[in-house]
């Protein structure tokens, strides 16, 4: 909304002049609330969400961002999220460095509702500037609230050039309605404490009552993908990034990488548009923290690790402890690992994926008894406790106990559906596809990946559910899979340069071509070694088939190498079942080369880890009779 000399008749401007630049540019600012005197609960919440959004156009001011508040409010021992007020605001101020903070009230005065906002210093809590607007009548409030604030940014300091270039009025950036704004709030503080799940049914509600609210249609392809529901994901980010010219400048750089990333699936792309975001809002670290996850995603985990210390300058939010914690652990930083599960402890985050993070640090160190604690945590949560029942049947699986598997996944499955997660569903079921494939139970695997196939035809579930089939030598049925993706996502990097060529892969390695199978792997060398989502950990295929191919080609040196890299980063294969598979290989490969006495006791390491698999397991009776070959 561009500002004029003189006041609009719906946003009457009462003010005083002071100094003119109270604060320096790109100055941090909390966003406080606007107390509500009216009785009408529509505004409870909804004019801090409006000033957010408003100020959040502003390339001179900072916002600090709600994750970053709500963890403050938990050291503050408040997580109950009290009006961010008087005292409570400055305190916050204070333990982030905050120069001001932003609050106001709204009371109604005869026919009109007044709205005054108020900058306090920081530090002192001295107010550095006020504002006043009027709105004569319900549907005005907004566009008052919009004059004031274009107002109190000139007034604190930002030019009026600036003010006039990112000045837009809440109904062309966000919406006009109220109601849509009070639930999108709901739904941004529901997401900050309670998570994802929490905050679907908030946002749903926003764009039934707006349809053209890009930001919730954003939110809620944010909080789908999050939860492993990327059809869902997808499909709700691209109704978003058509509506973006409805947003701020600052989210428009947001969009464009979340188009790249969850619509057309480009990292590289995604990456540069964050690059683009980060030039114009430097200060933004949240930029820093979505690029953590795409180089893990890459398998560049120094860049991830690094990036993700620098974000930590900035913001303390669990996404990026969790960013943090996975990038530490791939790089065999357990230590590190530790002591930022620790910090998170402390910072009062209850969110599933700490809960997975640290399920995986303790199976990392084989303590048993804190991986069923973590796992129980988050037990009765929905959308958020198949996360950790899958988790546990990779675990059951690990070490070959796949009935224990079986029966954890179906729980896994059965909690997905039953949290209206179908796609979720279908990503356990393709996993245990996977699972059933490597051990050696056919059947099972083409049951399993049909029956995923059938619930979704989200990437993750096709990429896995065609690696399942073609691990099951169901040539034919994988095959298709493979031209589906290479048709129908030709930007998605995962899809290009993971899926398709491990399909295609396995493929020849079923048919006996181990050339062609070391071949087709090339396109995955360059992120072989990275995460695969929705999961926390790293597969690891490319290098597990190259090194079956090596093994079938009689290229015991070679085999070994493959091998060794699965078994030297613990933290990524974390307890997929390629990780011991490739003890087993590793075994092979000795054994193959004539290094008996080595091969001998790859073997042991193998069984060790097995000693409790079910027996009908193929593969252990497999590798009980080539250990005693090498004896």
């Amino acid at each position: 909304m561009p500002i004029d000399d003189t006041a609009p008749s719906v946003a009457e401007s009462a003010h005083t002049r002071t100094d003119p630049r109270p604060i320096g540019e790109r100055d941090t600012i909390l966003v406080g609330d606007i107390e509500n005197r009216t009785g009408n609960p529509v505004l409870d919440g909804t004019l801090k969400q409006a000033l957010a959004l408003h100020l959040s156009q502003s390339p001179y001011l900072e916002l600090l961002s709600d994750r970053k508040v709500h963890a403050i409010l938990s050291l503050m021992g408040q997580a109950s999220a009290p009006a961010l007020l008087g005292e409570v605001a400055l305190e916050i101020c204070q333990r982030t460095g905050a120069r001001a903070a932003i609050t106001g009230s709204i009371f109604v005065l005869a026919d009109e509702y007044v709205i005054g906002l108020y900058a306090m210093h920081g530090e002192t809590g001295d107010t550095l500037v006020s504002e006043q607007a009027r709105a004569r009548g319900l549907g005005e409030v907004l566009r008052a609230l919009d004059g004031a604030a274009l107002g109190l940014r000139a007034k604190l300091g930002e030019s009026l050039a600036s003010v006039r270039r990112h000045g837009l009025a809440t109904d062309e950036v966000a919406t006009g309605s109220l109601q849509a704004l009070k639930q999108y709030a709901l739904g941004r503080r529901a997401a900050v404490e309670r998570g994802d799940a929490a905050a679907i049914p908030h946002h749903q509600r926003a764009i039934e009552i707006d349809p053209q609210f890009a930001s919730a249609y954003s939110a809620l392809g944010l909080a789908y993908s999050n939860m492993g529901q990327a059809a869902r994901g997808t499909e709700y980010m691209l109704k978003a990034y058509e509506l973006r010219d409805r947003v701020t400048e600052r989210e428009r750089y947001r969009l464009t990488a979340y188009h790249s990333y969850l619509v057309t699936g480009d990292l590289h792309a995604a990456l540069e548009a964050y690059r683009a975001w980060h030039e114009n809002y430097p200060r933004d670290d949240s930029v820093k923290v979505n690029m953590t996850s795409l180089y893990s995603y890459l398998g560049q985990w120094d860049k991830a690790l690094a990036t993700g210390l620098e974000a930590l300058h900035g913001e303390n939010t669990s996404i990026l402890y969790n960013n943090l914690v996975i990038a530490q652990q791939a790089l065999n930083l357990d230590g590190d690992a530790r002591a930022t599960l620790e910090r998170a402890r402390e910072q009062g985050y209850d969110t599933y994926f700490l809960e997975l993070d640290a399920y995986y640090e303790a199976f990392l160190r084989g303590d048993g008894a804190a991986m069923a604690r973590h796992a129980e945590a988050v037990m009765g949560r929905p959308g958020e406790e198949d996360f950790l029942i899958a988790a546990q049947a990779d675990t059951e699986a690990y070490y070959g106990r796949m009935r224990s598997a079986r029966a954890l996944a179906r729980r896994a499955i059965e909690s997905a559906r039953a949290a209206d997660a179908p796609e979720a569903a279908a990503i356990w079921q393709a996993e245990a596809a996977l699972r059933e494939a490597e051990t050696g139970f056919p059947e099972a695997a083409l049951d399993a990946a049909l029956a995923a196939l059938a619930a979704s035809h989200g990437r993750p579930v096709m990429g896995m559910a065609g690696l399942a089939l073609a691990r099951a030598a169901e040539a034919p049925r994988a095959t298709q899979i493979a031209e589906s993706l290479e048709r129908e996502f030709p930007g998605d990097t995962l899809v290009q340069r993971y899926w398709v060529p491990c399909i295609r892969g396995a493929l020849a390695l079923a048919r006996g071509d181990a050339t062609a199978c070391v071949q087709a792997l090339e396109k995955a060398a360059a992120g072989e070694m990275g995460q695969v989502p929705p999961f926390e950990l790293g597969m690891l295929y490319p290098p597990y088939l190259r090194g079956a191919a090596y093994l079938r080609a009689a290229r015991p040196d070679d085999a070994a190498r493959e091998f060794r890299k699965i078994l030297a980063r613990p933290g990524i294969a974390m307890n997929f079942v390629t990780f011991p598979l490739a003890q087993l290989g590793l075994a092979r490969a000795l054994a193959l080369g004539g290094a008996q006495e080595e091969a001998a006791a790859e073997y042991d390491r193998f069984l060790d880890l097995w000693r409790g698999a079910d027996g009908e397991v193929a593969v252990l009776k497999e590798a009980i009779a080539e250990r005693d070959r090498v004896r």
